[in-house]
């Protein structure tokens, strides 16, 4: 009888324990999106615009079948 009190005490303990944990890790977070009025005298970002240079022609990996459209009818004749 003894060891079947201390176990529900030892269970009862660790089940609110867990949930004052549980509690205590929970946090509120606020974001504010209110616009914020910015004043200056640019426009425009302080620089020079990047353009990218000349794209070299590279060669596909994908080999392009010539035959596909006489086998695929080869195929369908076949059926």
């Amino acid at each position: 009888m003894k060891r079947l009190v201390a176990i529900l005490a030892a269970v009862s303990l660790m089940m609110i324990s867990s949930t004052a944990m549980a509690g205590d890790t929970q946090q509120e977070t606020v974001y504010d999106f209110e616009g914020e009025d910015l004043t200056g005298s640019l426009l425009r970002p302080d620089g020079e615009a990047f353009t990218g240079g000349r794209r070299d022609q590279t060669d596909s990996l994908i080999d392009i079948r010539e035959d596909f459209i006489p086998e695929m009818l080869e195929s369908v004749e076949s059926l």
